[in-house]
């Protein structure tokens, strides 16, 4: 018996020499998910060509793809993280240290932005007597030809007027993660953990504030002397539309505000918007992404000067982004070795694509 065993072990290992018996192939790794920076509008485009095999973006992108055919929804951005904080309303710290009476005005900021937000609330019920016009508001903004887009882009798009502190912390957790953040900068920051990043970053008093006036009407509170605020905004984000909403009802002006666009407004990311506005002292007040705040008060700061400190005062909406993939794509890992659309690095929506990807264990690259 035994020889009979050393007999065949014999003959085996021969034929595996000779090449008769294959073995195992190596287990090859998974291809990355490539993700390439592009514009809301050529993301729709070239889904629709088949250049590409899905996007991540704000509101109103997904709702077009989709209403046109181009495309579905593959995960909405609360599917990957219910209730994630987005848009906010930040100021330049420059700018309030030169301005005399900064607290004033950014209270009446808060409270148009309360009154904005529980407008569009009301007034997204189909039976709401302002519901035409929200829509068409929606259509302005977004840069919307098809009003059945204009619907399907507000359903996903929590508009809200108060502050995530812990969603803030999150984020910054999340930033260090994925190796976001400039060690270095961090380090210069002096900021010990994300609880007191966010600390600093944050200030709910001017909500607070106008949660105690919210039954006041602008009039009645407002300025004594009107001023002139810098505003500053992303390109069709439907996720900042209490801002338009408000600016084009009349009520900053109401409370005493006059709006004009800083230069370079709108703009096309977050982080443009922190880097050639804030930072350049360009903008007094904006509506962006939290995570692109988060990211650049630290990446592009100047601590010698701490020239991109901003503070967030109020929020503008939770959740509202979207995975949009061709209509064959059937799951996330479907987009290995496929390139994806997205609007650039440090976006809310790269994070949480990041998120996503790395719950279903793919490797991305940019």
């Amino acid at each position: 018996m035994r020889n009979s065993l050393k007999i065949l072990s014999v003959i085996i290992f021969a034929a595996l020499i000779a090449g008769c018996i294959e073995p195992e192939p190596a287990v090859k790794s998974p291809e990355p998910v490539n993700l390439v920076k592009m514009s809301g509008q050529e993301m729709i485009q070239r889904l629709g060509t088949g250049d590409i095999a899905g996007f991540i973006m704000w509101e109103p992108y997904p709702a077009i793809a989709i209403t046109r055919g181009y495309g579905k929804a593959l995960l909405f951005s609360k599917d990957i993280w219910e209730d994630h904080p987005c848009c906010v309303v930040a100021y330049d710290y420059d700018w309030y240290k030169k301005t005399e009476n900064a607290d004033e005005i950014l209270k009446r900021m808060a409270l148009v932005q309360l009154k904005s937000v529980e407008y569009i609330n009301n007034a997204k019920s189909l039976s709401s007597p302002d519901h035409e016009d929200l829509i068409n508001f929606t259509m302005e903004f977004g840069g919307i030809t098809d009003r059945a887009a204009a619907n399907l882009s507000l359903g996903d798009v929590e508009f809200v007027y108060a502050l995530n502190i812990q969603g803030a912390e999150t984020f910054i957790g999340r930033i260090r993660d994925f190796g976001i953040f400039d060690l270095t900068k961090w380090n210069q920051s002096g900021y010990k953990d994300a609880k007191d990043y966010a600390g600093s970053l944050i200030n709910s008093s001017y909500v607070e504030w106008a949660v105690q006036n919210r039954e006041a009407s602008l009039k009645a509170v407002a300025l004594r002397q009107p001023v002139d605020i810098r505003y500053a905004y992303l390109i069709n984000d439907i996720h900042e539309l209490p801002f338009y909403v408000a600016w084009k009802k009349g009520w900053y002006k109401d409370a005493g505000i006059n709006i004009t666009l800083a230069e370079g407004t709108p703009f096309q990311n977050g982080a443009f918007e922190m880097q050639k506005g804030f930072k350049a002292s360009a903008v007094d007040i904006g509506s962006l992404g939290i995570p692109p705040v988060i990211i650049h008060r630290i990446n592009s700061n100047d601590f010698t000067t701490d020239d991109a400190r901003v503070e967030v005062i109020a929020g503008m909406n939770n959740e509202g982004s979207v995975i949009v993939v061709a209509n064959d794509v059937k799951s996330l890992k479907d987009l290995t070795g496929k390139t994806v659309g997205y609007p650039g690095q440090g976006t809310i929506q790269h994070v949480l694509f990041l998120m996503a990807a790395e719950k279903e264990g793919l490797k991305v690259v940019t």
